[in-house]
């Protein structure tokens, strides 16, 4: 039978400070095959070492790791109490990934977001499309709708004077220009 090897991270407590990475390949590698070790060695005010552990990365399959942590776990190497567990993921490889995934997720959106401009420009009937339009012009596929002179696309409205019959067209500029629309035709 076949095991699946997966990339574990081990936590391991307890070294001496005078252990070295390939001590820690050599006694890990029997278990599986050691792809990263990280030593850290935490300091007093003189500089001297207080505790000593590491973090080692593993291809390891799910019964080599719990014989792994059931005879080195609370065992003597070198004159200390090794304490061997499985450890959280590195937060720095993690946000590593979240990162790249944003990215990805990023891209992915404003792809779609301009494939789906362009698909339905192209039903719309317009072949070359490009984002200047001439002011006054109609919005194809949308009746009573037209660009303005600054490029945005505005609603025509139909105002019917109260005192002559005649219906004014007007762009929507603001309530403003419609409120000076009305005194000076109204």
């Amino acid at each position: 039978m076949e095991k699946e090897q997966a990339s574990k991270r081990l936590y391991v407590g307890g070294l001496g400070h005078t252990v070295s990475k390939a001590e820690l390949q050599e006694r890990f590698g029997k278990f599986g095959r050691v792809l990263d070790v990280e030593i850290i060695t935490r300091k007093d005010d003189q500089g001297n070492p207080t505790k000593t552990f590491a973090y080692i990365t593993a291809n390891i399959s799910e019964t080599d790791l719990r014989k792994c942590t059931s005879i080195l776990n609370k065992a003597k190497w070198k004159g200390q109490t090794l304490q061997v567990e499985l450890a959280k993921e590195s937060f720095l490889h993690r946000l590593a990934m979240e990162r790249e995934e944003a990215r990805l997720q990023k891209e992915k959106t404003q792809r779609n977001d301009k494939m789906s401009l362009l698909e339905s420009l192209k039903k719309a009937g317009v072949v070359d499309f490009h984002m200047k339009a001439v002011p006054g012009t109609e919005v194809p596929g949308h009746k009573n709708w037209v660009v303005g002179k600054f490029g945005r696309v505005l609603p025509i409205l139909r105002l019917r004077s109260q005192q002559k019959n005649k219906i004014s067209f007007l762009y929507w500029l603001g309530i403003d220009t419609v409120l000076f629309f009305l005194l000076l035709y109204g």
